[in-house]
């Protein structure tokens, strides 16, 4: 399971790429476009990859605590549902 440690680090990440996508917009940082496209390729697979180390801690912190299945069931549609909602 992902520390609370870790999840910030992920976070961090996203943060850092984000700032650094800014900073060339703010720049009218152009000439290498397809630089920033990789950053932001990046900070959305940053932020994915956050969004699965959340859940699996989730799924697991249910399974400690003893929650039902059927609790657990209707947890994750909600959160797959929004996630998915875009």
């Amino acid at each position: 399971m992902a520390t609370d440690k870790q999840m910030h680090h992920r976070l961090n990440r996203v943060q850092g790429q984000i700032e650094a996508i800014r900073k060339r917009l703010d720049k009218h940082d152009n000439d290498d476009c397809i630089e920033t496209l990789r950053l932001i390729k990046a900070a959305n697979n940053a932020l994915k990859k956050f969004g699965e180390a959340y859940v699996h801690a989730h799924v697991e912190e249910c399974i400690k605590l003893g929650k039902s299945p059927s609790e657990m069931q209707d947890g994750l549609k909600e959160v797959v549902s929004s996630a998915f909602y875009l």
